[in-house]
């Protein structure tokens, strides 16, 4: 009898224990339900449709910040930089009365006029990684031009130890936007390398980021201009273009190559000892202080007007940290 009440009693307490735990399971699962509160506000930011890393880490970093400020952060890509594409996807989200907007400029007059239209309509605008159209009090986010430009050249004396014959490779702007806003990127590098007397910039290239005119001017370079020693990249499309051009025709050595930004293929062929380094802006920092800044600015805070957030100098000897920093930001 003894025996048969001591398993009553153990099955009484299995059950009492087995009800308290689904009782308070679906308690604080009904606490985790109701701090999923609708977001605060609705920002829209326009981005490029492209395969860069840059914007895959730029999304990333503002994601991370719409999150911790309760923010529904929206990105609308568009094809290309263009003026007219860009001007009338910002006036579309001003249609749609979202609370905030932040845009890369592609020019300066379509640009300004949407944000008088912004401004009408009372949604604060900000621009990012904008220092090739400046556009006067408007609060930008990102890495300075001139900063970028002065590092790849510091990176290319490094790379040839003073004595070089270079070729620089810029990516060309929209077609068609207006300006005559002097590249920050080659002035930086220009004034970078005066002080080398041996270092010679022999020709600046503008091209689009599109592979066939990179491979098509790189093999040109490759075959007539032999005296070229040096490829300097100041596009993240067209760094590893240059580099695969050089592994096709077996002149990887011969031919150093200095580049810009942080594409998995550039920082493979870093640390094959194709490209001596790299410069790249921090996208990820870039992506969240826009979220922060034009939240900021919904808030009623005054922000400054221009929020520098550095940039990455990337060499085989700190690839791997620069590779474990950015798998955190990601994770």
């Amino acid at each position: 009898m003894k025996v048969i009440f001591a398993l009553l009693t153990a099955v009484l307490v299995i059950l009492t224990s087995m009800v308290g735990w689904l009782y308070f399971s679906q308690w604080d699962a009904g606490k985790s339900v109701s701090k999923q509160e609708p977001p605060l506000r609705h920002i829209q930011l326009v981005t490029q449709n492209s395969n860069e890393h840059f914007w895959s880490m730029f999304k990333d970093g503002a994601l991370e910040a719409g999150e911790e400020l309760n923010l529904y952060v929206e990105f609308v890509d568009v094809p290309t930089k263009n003026p007219d594409t860009i001007a009338e996807t910002a006036e579309q989200a001003i249609y749609a009365s979202v609370d905030g907007l932040a845009l890369q400029a592609a020019d300066t007059e379509r640009t300004a006029l949407v944000l008088e239209e912004a401004s009408k309509a009372g949604i604060p605008v900000i621009t990012y990684e904008n220092d090739i159209f400046p556009i006067s009090d408007v609060p930008t986010v990102g890495s300075n031009g001139y900063d970028a430009g002065y590092s790849l050249g510091q990176m290319a004396a490094e790379a040839c130890q003073g004595k070089a014959t270079v070729a620089v490779l810029l990516e060309s702007t929209a077609a068609g936007a207006k300006t005559t806003y002097k590249n920050l990127k080659l002035q930086g590098i220009m004034d970078a390398l005066s002080g080398y007397q041996k270092i010679s910039v022999e020709e600046t290239y503008s091209i689009s980021a599109d592979s066939f005119e990179v491979e098509k001017l790189s093999n040109s370079i490759l075959t007539e201009r032999p005296e070229i020693d040096l490829i300097l990249c100041a596009g993240e499309t067209s760094t590893p273009g240059v580099a695969q051009v050089l592994v096709d025709a077996n002149r990887v050595g011969e031919i150093r190559v200095v580049g810009y930004g942080a594409m998995p293929q550039t920082l493979d062929y870093i640390e094959r000892g194709v490209i001596y380094g790299t410069v790249c802006p921090d996208a990820f920092e870039i992506g969240s202080s826009t979220v922060h800044q034009l939240n900021n600015l919904l808030e009623g805070e005054q922000i400054s007007n221009s929020l520098n957030t550095g940039m990455y100098t990337v060499t085989a000897g700190n690839l791997e940290e620069f590779r474990e920093k950015t798998t955190r930001q990601l994770s």
